[in-house]
């Protein structure tokens, strides 16, 4: 099948479900590779915004944010959920930055309390994202094999980015405690797809620097979760107590 012809078909099967359609546009500024916001009662439709540079793999993006809107529009009322902070987060982690940049030349005092909260959002953008991220992934590398050449061209720009976290620059700016989730949900990510590309020198970098076996155990919980999406609140509870982040985050009720 064309892989515009598939695009088009995630579109219309979000508008199916929902009753609303989907805006596709591009924003330099939107957060990440392409994100969709799915529409609320009184909205009168979703949109879906990417970023310009990865408009060459604007079919499987399309594919993914729709996906991910149908797994949010057709749970079930009971069983779906938001990820919040808890009381102390943004505190704490505002107490690491402060302790981590006294002394630290690479890190202004006047950034200090910006970087916490980008530090601490994006924690939890991350546990809320990738473990449902890796389910939606193999879905469409398994049913949708035209599009496995744009998935791969934009997973391996992914994976090329979340290296940072293992570089020497982010330990200097952030703390351990934000570091060592942040780098080993991204080991989690790198093996999965090692396994799919059967390239092992995807994981390589996360192996050396010793994050091999807290991927295998992020990636165990996926294997035990059932892959319906009345289980991702489950399965993002189980990730955040393995890496300890359930001090700062915890899900609740939509």
């Amino acid at each position: 099948m064309d892989p515009n012809t598939t695009k088009n078909e995630f579109l219309k099967k979000v508008e199916d479900a929902s009753g609303k359609p989907v805006i596709v546009t591009s924003d330099p500024n939107c957060s990440g590779h392409a994100v969709i916001k799915v529409a609320k009662a009184d909205q009168p439709a979703h949109v879906l915004l990417y970023k310009p540079q990865h408009e060459s793999v604007l079919p499987y993006l399309v594919a993914y944010q729709c996906s991910l809107a149908l797994r949010v529009i057709q749970a079930a009322p009971e069983t779906q959920y938001d990820l919040v902070n808890q009381p102390d987060m943004e505190s704490e982690v505002l107490s690491l930055m402060e302790n981590h940049a006294k002394g630290n030349s690479s890190i202004p005092p006047h950034v200090v309390s910006q970087l916490a909260i980008q530090f601490g959002h994006g924690l939890g953008w991350q546990l809320r994202s990738m473990p449902i991220a890796m389910r939606l992934d193999q879905g469409i590398h398994e049913e949708h094999p035209e599009l496995r050449e744009f998935q791969q061209k934009s997973v391996e720009s992914q994976l090329q980015e979340n290296m940072h976290a293992l570089s020497p620059q982010a330990k200097q700016i952030a703390p351990e405690d934000i570091v060592r989730p942040n780098a080993s949900m991204n080991a989690a990510f790198a093996k999965f797809w090692a396994e799919i590309m059967k390239s092992p020198i995807v994981f390589a970098p996360y192996v050396a620097a010793g994050y091999s076996p807290v991927a295998s155990e992020l990636l165990s919980i996926n294997t035990a979760t059932p892959e319906s999406s009345d289980h991702d609140r489950e399965l993002v509870v189980a990730w955040a107590k393995l890496l300890g982040l359930d001090r700062w985050f915890k899900t609740k009720n939509r």
